[in-house]
Formats: structure tokens, sequence, C-alpha cells
């Protein structure tokens, strides 16, 4: 006999497609503040000269700034170009609003050129940005591989040959 669950399990994740579909908009974007989570920020519009990887050192600038400012630790960043993203852990579930408005808001006003005055007409963000709470050891350490999979794919690399760099030689290598 299987054993009836008492709750009902809890999402992961949030955000990203899954806020299209009816399923996806249900309940409460996760936070933990003991275990870390994946955020991934997408935009098609960062291409050519409002790409990302244009804008590298800024983007990365304003992520530390305010990571420092709102008490956010970031355990890696990749820049693909026309996506972040960031492995990081909250010191407690209040930080993440102010944090994740200050980022978005800032990377899409500096990269669009935006102001007071001149204001972009189209939606820089194509959807809601998407975590996914990290649990266990195990899953901390895929993270941790794909965010520098992503990372190598940033630099020009080739996806599948950037896995096999990550796997041979990345940090979990016993070479």
């Amino acid at each position: 006999m299987k054993q009836i669950p008492l709750l009902k399990p809890e999402k992961k994740f949030y955000g990203g497609l899954y806020r299209n579909k009816r399923k996806g908009r249900q309940g409460h974007r996760p936070l933990a503040e003991k275990k870390s989570i994946h955020l991934v920020l997408r935009s098609t519009q960062a291409k050519g000269e409002k790409s990302f990887l244009k804008h590298r050192k800024t983007v990365r600038g304003i992520i530390d700034r305010f990571a420092k400012k709102n008490g956010v630790r970031i355990h890696s960043v990749a820049n693909v170009g026309n996506h972040l993203h960031l492995h990081i852990q909250l010191a407690n579930r209040f930080t993440y609003r102010p944090f994740i408005r200050a980022i978005t808001g800032t990377i899409a006003l500096v990269i669009t050129k935006a102001s007071k005055l001149k204001k972009n007409k189209k939606r820089f963000w194509d959807y809601r940005p998407f975590t996914r709470v990290v649990i266990g050891y195990q899953a901390f350490l895929n993270v941790r591989d794909y965010v520098l999979v992503n990372q190598l794919e940033g630099q020009g690399h080739d996806r599948d040959y950037a896995d096999i760099i990550v796997r041979e030689f990345g940090p979990r290598s016993s070479a």
C-alpha cells in the first residue's frame, strides 16, 4: 500500500514560460533562505548593440552592487548574451523583491538607454524571472555546472563542447 501524503507537494519553480500555462500561474513564488536559488532573466531585445555581452562589465557591476546592498550572496553568474543565469542565496525572503526589481529595472534602463523623458515602447524582459529552489547538494552541483556551461557558451564556445569541458575538466572532475 502507498501512504497518502498529508500535504500537497510544493512546487520548487516559478516564472518564465511556466507562467503562460494555467497550471504555472497557481501558487506563489517559492523562495528559500537556507537553500540557493537558480534565477534566469531573458530578453529577446538583447541582440547586437543591446546584447548583455556588449555590456558585460556594466551588467555584472549592477548585479554585484544590488546584491551587496540587499544582502544577496552570488554563487555564480552566466551572461549568455540574451539571457542571464544567476545562482544566488537570499539573506531572508524579503530581500528577493528589492533585489530583482533593482537589477531588472537598472539593466533595462542602461541597455535601452531609456530615461524619464525617453521611454522604451516595448517591454524589455520577455517573461517574469524564472526561479527554482535548489534542494540538496547534488542539485547544487548540477546548477553550478549548468551555469558554468552557460558561461562557456557566452564566451563563444559550442554548447556540446562546453558540456564536455565541464564534465571532463570542471570542478567535480577527478583530473
